[in-house]
């Protein structure tokens, strides 16, 4: 069983194609983060896989709390695969103190976070997502083979930024408040369909944000009118979810 999380499509696009290539089958963490009372067994000979995106250098708080809740036992394959803009820091690193891992990888995938900086150029999404099926294929191979395996692109001053940058992330970047949407909204009720949390309600035919925003950025950045803005700095970035025919290079 492979467990992922994915707010515009690029951790869930690895999951499944990693389960398509070993035969597993997948698990939205999503379905989980509001139940209460969890527990997930995995048993020798059993292979449990999860796949997440990097926050903040960092593995996202909600994934940690769900980690808990899965007892590996002895003679089980576990893996997982975290998806990030350029580096992964220490995530996995963190990760494992929490979950027996035998394999670890990380994929580079496009950029998504438009809070901080806009979205990569066509050519580079086109460029990571075909090295990304490439990873892909590597990493089935070692899963079906049961092959041990740590490959992580950590980066520079990973200490730091799997620290201090994740906490201030945690500490104070997942607020609401700076969402807004304009004029050109069209009540189409996507943003709240697809919220993990269901943390978006709307009112009057208009999102609302309330307190259990993960930051996974699936409204703003899939938002077919781009009516959604944060603050005043993604107004003129651009928005990014996956397609899959993104990565066929010219």
């Amino acid at each position: 069983m492979i467990y992922y999380f994915s707010g515009t499509g690029n951790s869930k696009w690895v999951a499944e194609n990693i389960a398509k290539n070993t035969g597993e089958q997948t698990l939205n963490i999503a379905d989980y983060i509001n139940k209460k009372d969890i527990s997930i067994n995995i048993s020798a000979g059993e292979v449990i896989g999860i796949v997440f995106p990097v926050y903040a250098w960092s593995v996202p708080e909600f994934l940690m709390d769900f980690i808990k809740n899965i007892n590996i036992e002895e003679g089980a394959f576990s893996f997982a695969v975290c998806t990030c803009g350029d580096e992964a820091g220490l995530s996995m690193k963190k990760l494992s103190k929490e979950i027996k891992l035998n394999c670890a990888y990380s994929i580079v995938m496009p950029n998504n976070y438009i809070i901080g900086y806009d979205v990569d150029t066509e050519e580079e999404i086109a460029k990571k997502i075909y090295r990304g099926k490439q990873k892909i294929e590597i990493i089935s191979n070692k899963v079906r083979e049961r092959k041990d395996e740590w490959d992580v692109s950590i980066g520079s001053n990973a200490f730091l930024k799997s620290n201090l940058v994740s906490f201030l992330f945690n500490k104070f970047a997942k607020n609401t408040k700076p969402f807004s949407v304009d004029d050109t909204c069209i009540s189409c009720g996507l943003c709240e369909k697809i919220c993990p949390t269901d943390n978006i309600t709307l009112i009057d035919g208009k999102p609302v944000w309330g307190s259990k925003c993960v930051m996974c950025l699936a409204c703003i950045n899939r938002c077919p009118q781009k009516a959604i803005q944060y603050g005043s700095s993604t107004r003129n970035r651009g928005r990014y979810y996956f397609i899959e025919k993104q990565g066929e290079l010219k």
